[in-house]
C-alpha cells in the first residue's frame, strides 16, 4: 500500500511540509492535495514545531536549511515531545558531516533533493506511516 492509498483510506490524512523553497513546497503540497491529503505548510523554522504539535500530522516533510531554526533543531525538539510521527528530512545538503546519522538517531529518513523524485518522497512517507500503524 502506498502513502496515497493509506491517506485516502484514513479520511485523507494530514502532512506538514516545512520547506522555505516556495515553488518546491507548493509543488509538493499541490501533489498531495490532488490526492485528497490535507497539507499544512510553512517555510518558517520558528513556526514549524508549534504547527506540527498543534496539527498532529500523519507525517512531516522537513527541510534542513530554514530561516529561524534549522530542520535538525526542529527534529530534535519534536522528538523530545513526539517520538512517533514519521519525519522525512529532505535537503540539498549531502549526508556528510553527520546529518544522515543525526536524522537516523531521531528515527527520521534522510533524502537528498537532487537525488530523489517527489514520488520517492511520497512513498518514503508512506513506508514510515505504515511502520507506525
Amino acid at each position: 500500500m502506498g502513502l496515497l492509498d493509506f491517506l485516502r483510506g484514513s479520511g485523507g490524512g494530514k502532512v506538514v511540509v516545512v520547506e522555505d523553497d516556495v515553488p518546491l513546497r507548493r509543488f509538493m503540497a499541490d501533489r498531495l492535495l490532488e490526492q485528497g491529503v490535507d497539507v499544512i505548510e510553512t517555510g518558517d523554522g520558528m513556526a514549524a514545531i508549534d504547527l506540527i504539535l498543534k496539527n498532529k500530522p500523519d507525517a512531516v516533510v522537513l527541510d534542513v536549511m530554514l530561516p529561524g531554526k534549522s530542520g535538525m533543531q526542529i527534529l530534535a525538539e519534536l522528538r523530545e515531545k513526539d517520538t512517533k510521527t514519521p519525519v522525512i528530512v529532505l535537503t540539498t545538503l549531502s549526508g556528510e558531516g553527520g546529518l544522515k546519522l543525526e536524522a537516523s538517531k531521531h528515527d527520521a529518513v534522510f533524502l537528498n533533493k537532487a537525488d530523489t523524485s517527489l514520488e520517492v518522497v511520497i512513498e518514503t512517507i508512506m513506508s514510515r506511516v505504515d511502520a507506525k500503524s
